[in-house]
């Protein structure tokens, strides 16, 4: 393992998040609220256990008020599932499996409905704060289970609050994302720079914004999501030009488009929302999908009413579900990596005679939240020294005998300072983490607080160790073995939707097969930029010349319209093509193809043709 300066500095380094001002009010409310019923009923214990339940209020972000309601009960009874399985401490290997399922189950659902940060470790925190608690009589797990169970009852109901005076507000703001999102994206083909990332970044966006659309009935904003796709492929499709020109006012027009939807009733939609005329005489065919998606868009400013039909494409359920089983899109390694890595760290915790193990796979477990061994790396590094201050600040307020009000009162401002950090630094949230959890613990046993810090000190350690051990020999290598493959499934993502749009499909057809490319080109863009991340060197057999090339071919089928005229016979023509491209990515040949002609598609010929011509230097690509 190399420990570059780069790994320590970036553990230490401040991003520039925003704040999360929803989130954090809305779990200010609900802690005061639920810690409040405890002390007001006489039972101070039972507001601390309900606030573990109004952990489900850190999942609040900007969707659909129908997908929020659903999101969070789902967390609230997942909260309350781990408090009870977390409970089964009485027999060491038990609590093992018990906090290993936590961990590795929660992981896989997170990453598979994309839950926000703090993602699967508020779960586990719950699992493994309950396996520290003192059992008591048989109806103490249920008791404490119910008290969870309110607590997400009462992070629901202010989860959803907002709707009486911010109906539209979530969904608006992922519309207005994609729209700044398409403004960078034009911006950097007005100034002719590279824009892989930019791209990536505006697709990603467009996406969630379709996906909060297409939960939604509000015609609004399927429009504006459904025109803000179309605005992305025909930026895309200028951008396959070998010099591409962009007129400066178009950046201008969809950064306003992005205003104007957040803040309707403060801009004109009429002046705002009108295409600049063609000064710089850009091509008919160039010009006409730009000026038609952006009058399409000024209905997402809520000022006029949509005429138009939307072709949103929301994936089901169970499409979902199956997706995360793809080896390539790495949800399963993560789950089954974490999992492991707890039963381990328990199992160790036991043989060194170690009484109460929790905060060691928690530890674990922290560490292995990140994406790539550098990042895990960093996480252990920030784990050991947030901790250690963590200690040092819980030392000093258990040290004041804190009243169940004083307790009340460091619970809430705890919890809001981890929130605000966790995004900004992790090291940082940690100490507040700590903190938390120590005071809670506290709260509930009521144990000498010296001997517990340093309890949990050493158990920092222990865990930190078997977690970065988890990091650098399961599956520590995922994402650059995955590339391959991942490449070969974006090539053939590609050809199935080439073939739709040569056969001429129809628009929820085409809406569906374009939705399906598109996640595959996020999932390469992802594992390159996490093998870019991974410590060790990057295999030789992963070509990243053909990697991104593999990415801009993508994105070219992507911006294609339908064929006006069905053409099987080039469908046809160009399976050997994909065939022999697909066998490079999985390094079975190395041979070319004839790439047959095809004048209505230059952009695709050139781009085949880069790709299956003469290799560069894979130095000289695009990072």
């Amino acid at each position: 393992m190399r420990m570059t300066g780069s790994t320590l500095k970036g553990a230490f380094a401040l991003k520039q998040t925003p704040a999360p001002w929803r989130r954090l009010w809305g779990t200010g409310l609900t802690t005061a609220l639920v810690v409040g019923a405890g002390l007001a009923v006489g039972h101070w214990q039972w507001g601390v256990w309900a606030f573990m339940g109004g952990f489900a209020s850190l999942y609040v972000r900007d969707q659909s008020y129908r997908s929020r309601a659903v999101t969070l009960a789902l967390v609230g009874l997942g909260l309350t599932a781990s408090m009870g399985l977390g409970a089964r401490s009485a027999i060491w290997w038990i609590s093992a499996l018990s906090l290993a399922f936590v961990a590795g189950a929660s992981t896989f659902v997170a990453e598979t409905f994309d839950l926000p940060l703090p993602s699967a470790f508020m779960f586990i925190l719950v699992a493994c704060i309950s396996a520290a608690l003192p059992l008591g009589p048989a109806t103490a797990v249920s008791l404490r289970m119910s008290c969870v169970a309110g607590g997400g009852a009462v992070a629901w109901l202010v989860g959803l609050m907002d709707w009486l005076w911010d109906p539209r507000g979530p969904a608006s703001r992922n519309l207005a994302n994609a729209f700044q999102s398409l403004a960078s994206y034009a911006h950097k083909i007005h100034r002719g720079q590279r824009a892989a990332r930019t791209r990536s970044d505006a697709a990603a966006a467009i996406r969630t914004a379709q996906r909060t659309a297409g939960l939604g009935r509000d015609r609004r904003l399927q429009l504006g999501a459904d025109a803000a796709g179309k605005t992305f492929r025909a930026l895309m499709r200028l951008s396959t030009k070998e010099k591409p020109s962009l007129p400066p006012p178009w950046p201008q027009l969809l950064a306003s488009m992005a205003r104007q939807i957040r803040h309707p009733a403060k801009h004109d939609a009429v002046k705002q929302s009108r295409p600049p005329t063609n000064n710089n005489n850009l091509p008919e065919n160039e010009w006409r999908p730009l000026r038609q998606s952006a009058l399409e868009a000024s209905a997402a400013t809520f000022t006029t009413k949509p005429q138009l039909v939307s072709n949103v494409y929301y994936p089901r359920f169970t499409t979902r579900l199956g997706k995360s089983l793809y080896p390539q899109v790495l949800v399963l390694p993560a789950a089954l990596r974490i999992g492991l890595a707890v039963l381990i760290s328990v199992t160790v915790a036991h043989f060194l005679g170690i009484t109460h193990p929790f905060w060691v796979p928690l530890t674990c477990a922290a560490v292995l939240q990140g994406i790539s061994t550098t990042v895990m790396t960093r996480r252990s590094i920030q784990r050991v020294i947030g901790t250690t201050l963590g200690l040092i600040l819980a030392g000093a307020l258990l040290a004041l005998h804190p009243t169940s009000i004083l307790s009340a009162l460091f619970i809430v401002i705890l919890q809001l300072a981890m929130l605000y950090f966790i995004a900004k630094n992790y090291g940082i949230s940690v100490l507040f983490i700590t903190s938390l959890a120590l005071v809670v613990i506290y709260s509930g046993t009521h144990a000498a607080a010296v001997p517990l810090m340093w309890a949990r000190f050493k158990d920092t350690l222990l865990g930190a160790a078997v977690g970065l051990a988890a990091a650098f020999t399961l599956w520590r290598r995922a994402s650059s073995a995955q590339l391959p493959q991942a490449a070969a499934e974006t090539v053939q993502r590609t050809q199935r939707l080439m073939d739709v749009v040569l056969n001429g499909a129809g628009p929820s057809v085409l809406a569906a097969v374009r939705d399906q490319c598109l996640a595959a080109l996020l999932t390469l863009r992802h594992l390159y930029e996490n093998a870019i991340g991974e410590m060790e060197p990057l295999a030789s057999t992963m070509d990243a010349h053909l990697i991104l090339g593999v990415e801009q071919l993508g994105y070219v089928v992507l911006a294609l319209p339908p064929a006006k005229r069905p053409d099987p016979d080039l469908a046809d023509g160009l399976n050997a093509v994909w065939d022999t491209l697909k066998a490079r990515c999985e390094g079975q040949s190395d041979s070319s193809a004839k790439i047959p002609a095809m004048p209505p598609y230059p952009g695709l010929a050139n781009q085949l043709q880069l790709l299956l011509g003469p290799r560069e230097d894979s130095r000289q690509a695009e990072k």
